[in-house]
């Protein structure tokens, strides 16, 4: 499969398709006020590899638009835009541009939960529902099966918790299904949601099987918010991101018209690129704006970032110390990387193998890799674009290690150190 995806890469591409067409170029001149930008472009020619690579993935999955960035030993060595941010209006991604980063959203959630057990104010073992859970009255009661009240912190954390996709489908995306079944009204609300959820059957017990589960990241939303007093996103915001340098991101809108002034457009060249609106409208939509409900969809897929903001999350949690100190204990590190006891999944992580850790996240229009990988490598790729054919996971790994190999020389500077 490896040599499959080397051979489509190093193929010339004799016709690129108008995504592509007319990009602006990789290399561009820096902007006197953006320190940054400078300081890049007196490195350019040592990270030409990764430009190189950057491109033909680009040109190989006909992607409309990319923030990359790349950390060697804590220091963020690299933070770049490729192709349009806004195809139709010629607008290129610059680092600053914001895109949607789908499920990596689960590892800033799983952080901040991390945090509060850190901070002694929460337990991994603490059970989610019931008179000893951290989630009690309405809409969490009416619950018949006794298994749900077994459902621990962790359970949610690590995709244990005993729901399983195959009878109902993902309870995050079947708005019309809940509108139908249990005869509530649009808009369907999270509580809705949780309601159709502990209603029905648990097929298993909890801790026993993984099921990846988008409904337990948002149920550890709300988590959150019983702990603290706070909303989800403003105590994520104060207490896990500012005091780490992140002042950008924040949970998207469902919508083109709520889209911000520095968010990137989306595109997806899948063949079901359109779709039922989640609203109840009975509109068919282009599937990146109104088919699904963004916002509800926050702790668990909901988040927006730039390349680099994706790099301080990553050094937050890395297990190194040497230049920024983790947030978390060791113990706790050793945890998202490891599990805990009983099941050995990662925590946040989508996947994780010796040193090589990495966060995928999808959603119609965006495709994003965080990876923290070999030798005090780590790095990001986040698009704006659903590719019609082409795994952007697989290629966007391998690009971006052949990129790494080739560069003979790496900058000392620390792009971190020049960001307010």
């Amino acid at each position: 499969m490896l040599q499959a995806y080397r051979l489509l890469l190093l193929i010339p591409i004799l016709t690129i398709c108008t995504s592509v067409t007319n990009a602006p170029s990789l290399v561009r001149k820096s902007n006197p006020a953006d320190p940054i930008a400078a300081i890049l472009e007196n490195t350019a020619n040592a990270l030409d590899p990764i430009d190189s690579m950057v491109n033909r993935v680009m040109r190989s999955l006909r992607l409309v638009g990319a923030s990359v960035a790349v950390v060697k030993d804590e220091r963020l060595v690299y933070a770049k835009g490729f192709g349009y941010a806004d195809r139709e209006n010629k607008v290129a991604v610059t680092k600053d541009h914001l895109f949607r980063i789908g499920s990596v959203s689960k590892l800033i959630t799983a952080i901040a939960v991390l945090k509060l057990v850190e901070d002694g104010k929460l337990s991994l073992d603490d059970y989610v529902f019931g008179e000893r859970g951290v989630l009690k009255g309405a809409p969490y009661t009416g619950i018949k099966n006794r298994n749900v009240y077994q459902i621990k912190v962790k359970h949610l954390l690590n995709h244990t918790s005993g729901w399983s996709l195959l009878t109902y489908g993902d309870p995050m995306f079947i708005p019309q299904k809940i509108h139908r079944m249990d005869k509530v009204s649009y808009p369907i609300e999270f509580d809705d949601v949780i309601k159709f959820v502990l209603t029905r059957h648990l097929p298993y017990r909890p801790g026993t099987h993984f099921n990846y589960s988008n409904f337990g990241y948002c149920l550890l939303g709300r988590v959150i918010e019983a702990k603290t007093g706070q909303d989800y996103e403003a105590w994520v915001k104060n207490e896990i991101l500012a005091p780490n340098g992140i002042t950008d991101m924040e949970i998207a809108g469902s919508f083109e018209k709520d889209r911000l002034p520095n968010e990137v457009k989306y595109y997806d060249f899948s063949a079901d690129n359109q779709q039922l609106a989640f609203n109840g409208s009975g509109q068919m939509v282009y599937k990146p704006y109104g088919a699904d409900d963004i916002e509800m969809l926050g702790p668990a897929g909901g988040w927006l970032a730039t390349g680099a903001d994706l790099m301080r999350v990553l050094v937050m949690v890395d297990g190194y110390s040497k230049r920024y100190k983790d947030i978390l204990s060791t113990d706790l590190v050793d945890k998202m990387v490891n599990g805990v006891s009983g099941v050995n999944r990662p925590l946040g992580w989508r996947s994780t193998n010796g040193e090589h850790w990495w966060r995928t996240g999808t959603l119609s229009g965006t495709s994003a890799i965080l990876t923290r990988d070999l030798n005090g490598y780590s790095w990001v790729v986040v698009t704006n674009t659903t590719p019609r054919r082409g795994s952007f996971t697989s290629t966007s790994r391998w690009a971006m290690r052949e990129g790494i190999k080739m560069v003979d020389s790496w900058p000392k500077h620390d792009l971190f150190q020049q960001m307010p």
